[in-house]
């Protein structure tokens, strides 16, 4: 729904002279309901944000970016701990309890997610939306933002091989890798909210755990799941992404992100040297390296 919405608004505003017409969709009440068809113009449901999102699904909802900067300068804090905030909120609201393996999970991932747009992106605004089905045992969340896409985000980056949107999406999703800090960039100390490459490669190893991660920038979509990576074409101005979590593996969160952490640091050290890291080897990790946990691991 958030990436449809987008392209028929995007598909209408790029021919205003044409007439656009809606048939059967009266009786598709669940997308009516999260906001999708006032999204992309049409004055049918709810308007994007307007459904109040208490029984276990966030609405269709259009952020904008620069006022979560400016909400984040006038409180003297960091855009991350805004977004920290901000996504423990919606993490509360999709599962209905205040705490908890469930919770934390999703708020780390969900801030990790939203920093990428607000920090790398360029875009005006962001859109998310999410469902979470309990009986299912599993929680979906979509983010997408129309700024200036993966590759030409890492292409600030001099020490990257960037020939194409499938090389930039592919080396997005291992750690260390960023537009921003890289080689050479001057870091802060004793600051933790400073980019470091991670975020990406950490919720997408999460949510392989069971379930799925899906990213598309430009001409180029890549799912990680279980059994593998898998390449799709697409044409996405900016970033969307899709996060599936299976709730029965969620396991305890920062027992989990040490270790990928400390295996992300040991793969980043190993690709360290110039232009170690070229996009062939990181579609192998992908596919092969990072291999999700057996069922039985903890």
């Amino acid at each position: 729904m958030t990436l449809l919405a987008s392209e028929l608004k995007r598909f209408r505003a790029s021919r205003p002279q044409t007439r656009f017409r809606s048939e059967n969709h009266r009786e598709n009440t669940y997308p009516a309901h999260m906001g999708f068809f006032q999204a992309f113009g049409l004055d049918h449901g709810n308007r994007p944000g307007e459904a109040p999102g208490n029984a276990n699904y966030l609405p269709l909802t259009h952020l904008n970016v620069e006022a979560i900067r400016g909400q984040a300068a006038e409180a003297y804090e960091h855009v991350g701990e805004a977004l920290d905030r901000e996504s423990g909120r919606l993490a509360r609201v999709l599962t209905r309890e205040e705490d908890g393996a469930l919770v934390d999970t999703l708020t780390y991932s969900m801030r990790e997610i939203l920093r990428n747009v607000v920090e790398h992106s360029d875009s005006e605004q962001l859109a998310y939306c999410a469902q979470y089905w309990p009986t299912r045992h599993r929680v979906e969340i979509a983010v997408l933002d129309t700024g200036i896409g993966v590759r030409a985000s890492l292409s600030a980056n001099p020490h990257l091989p960037i020939e194409s949107d499938r090389a930039a999406v592919q080396l997005a999703l291992m750690p260390s890798i960023s537009g921003k800090m890289y080689r050479g960039v001057r870091r802060r100390a004793n600051d933790h909210w400073q980019n470091s490459g991670y975020g990406l490669y950490m919720t997408s190893r999460l949510c392989r755990n069971g379930g799925d991660f899906f990213i598309a920038s430009g001409t180029s979509g890549i799912l990680l799941e279980q059994r593998g990576k898998s390449d799709y074409p697409c044409n996405v101005p900016g970033t969307a992404l899709r996060l599936v979590l299976d709730t029965r593996r969620i396991g305890d969160l920062h027992e989990r992100l040490d270790r990928f952490r400390t295996e992300g640091y040991a793969i980043a050290q190993r690709n360290a040297g110039p232009d170690a890291l070229s996009p062939s080897s990181a579609s192998t990790m992908l596919a092969r390296d990072f291999a999700p946990e057996t069922p039985d691991a903890g």
